[in-house]
């Protein structure tokens, strides 16, 4: 069969692949090796630094490891170390919320809770605004009780979609996107009632915020998960969503569910169960196909791998797969 360029050609005429090249970024967070919980920020100045004289152009900070979030407010001289230690960064940088929408924090699906859940997404919004963060990622809300009904998710939705709307406008005041995140099938999802695993039904709710500052991000590796469970055509999928993509979470797994929820994630990856976040290649994942889906909005490729060290492999292969040959 013939070959073609895995670089697809976006609306302006600039292959898609090689404007990607240019956007490629890890994350630097509690379990991706770097502790940066409660911790100096010297030593993430020293790895940002390190990542982009290795070649990346993007980092994105875990909100949830960096102690400046507390109670739903900003610890003003935590905020004001990071800012300092962040100075001149030679990385353009996005932010992980801190609120990662458990059912307990971040989860403006669950009406009960929404308006102070909100107080702390808006907290995350000056965090990202304070470090000049082109995004803010928010995980797709979950509902907190486990035997909630239809009519309850319905209701939920639709209070997650106001505050949404609500933040995005102080967002694009602040020059700041904000992403809603499919999820995987974890356990915190599985026993409550939530629309992030179906990347439909993601892309469905950021239509109907209809905001300009509101994209989704795209994490391949929760939708590899979630294909496999819910039995959805992986590649089908990601290719309807793209046009709405405007962040993405580039990761490995080998698609298998994790069977015993309480196994660590040293026990999972012996058995190559659950969401992994293995650097590329390393997994089953199809990601030089996912690459060489054309995404109009450019999105940012942010490695988001557990496995921090093998940053220098996780990029050369990241950037053979967006340049390489596929079979058509």
């Amino acid at each position: 069969m013939s070959k073609q360029l895995s670089t697809q050609t976006s609306p302006d005429g600039v292959p898609t692949g090689l404007a990607l090249l240019n956007k490629i970024g890890l994350t630097v967070n509690v379990w991706s090796g770097k502790q940066l919980l409660r911790s100096d920020f010297d030593e993430m100045r020293s790895f940002l630094d390190e990542a982009a004289a290795a070649g990346f152009g993007y980092a994105e900070l875990g909100g949830c490891g960096l102690g400046v979030v507390m109670a739903g407010q900003v610890q003003r001289s935590r905020l004001a170390a990071l800012r300092d230690s962040l100075a001149d960064c030679p990385l353009r940088l996005t932010l992980h919320s801190a609120w990662f929408s458990s059912g307990r924090t971040g989860n403006l699906l669950d009406a009960t809770s929404a308006s102070v859940q909100y107080q702390g997404l808006r907290a995350d919004l000056e965090v990202a605004a304070a470090i000049g963060a082109e995004v803010l990622v928010y995980h797709a809300g979950v509902l907190a009780n486990r035997y909630s009904d239809g009519a309850e998710l319905a209701a939920g939705m639709a209070t997650e979609r106001e505050q949404l709307r609500d933040l995005a406008d102080e967002a694009g005041a602040r020059g700041i996107m904000i992403a809603v995140e499919n999820r995987a099938p974890t356990p915190a999802v599985l026993t409550r009632r939530s629309y992030g695993m179906r990347l439909d039904l993601v892309a469905e709710q950021v239509r109907e915020i209809d905001h300009p500052q509101v994209s989704m991000c795209l994490d391949v590796g929760h939708a590899y998960l979630a294909a496999s469970y819910l039995q959805y055509d992986y590649l089908a999928a990601v290719k309807a969503v793209a046009p709405l993509v405007g962040h993405l979470h580039f990761h490995d797994n080998f698609g298998r569910m994790a069977k015993q929820p309480e196994a660590d994630a040293y026990e999972l990856e012996l058995l190559g169960e659950g969401d992994l976040h293995l650097p590329p290649g390393w997994g089953t994942i199809p990601l030089a196909e996912v690459l060489a889906v054309p995404y109009p909005r450019e999105p940012a490729v942010i490695i988001e791998m557990r496995h921090a060290r093998h940053y220098a492999e996780a990029l050369e292969t990241t950037r053979g797969m967006l340049t390489a040959p596929i079979r058509a």
